[in-house]
């Protein structure tokens, strides 16, 4: 089975075709039935659930005569949800913390970080701070 990765303007279409079918007021079957031989019921479902493959061109423009939409103008509101999509994801990725956002794969680059927060006093060695590091007759650690 191969898997799909579903892109932004996918995820829009899934969510307007899902959108049209409801709004048709038609269960799945009927769906189907009013299309033909172009989707079948179970592709209906997995459409309308985000299933597998996301909705190909065909299916969308049956849909989109079935429902009564104008394809053009559904293509266009598709087209700036992925966009209002886009953005928010940009948002959100800019608003995390540096902390959060850095990924850091070199094991020199982690030291090196590490390093720098230590000097900047953003973090600190608990060794050096252990009141009873001391303790004890010498021989044998605290």
């Amino acid at each position: 089975m191969k898997k799909f990765s579903w892109s932004v303007l996918d995820q829009a279409a899934y969510r307007k075709v899902t959108q049209l079918i409801k709004q048709s007021g038609y269960s799945d079957r009927t769906m189907a039935a009013k299309i033909g031989d172009i989707v079948s019921y179970n592709r209906i479902r997995d459409i309308r659930l985000g299933l597998k493959a996301p909705v190909r061109m065909s299916e969308y423009l049956a849909i989109c005569d079935a429902c009564g939409a104008d394809p053009v103008q559904t293509l266009r509101e598709i087209i700036t949800e992925a966009r209002h999509m886009e953005l928010e994801q940009q948002t959100a990725t800019t608003k995390k913390p540096a902390s959060e956002r850095l990924v850091v794969d070199d094991e020199q680059a982690r030291i090196d970080e590490t390093l720098k927060k230590l000097h900047r006093g953003d973090m600190d060695i608990v060794a050096l701070e252990d009141e009873h590091k001391f303790d004890g007759d010498g021989d044998e650690p605290a």
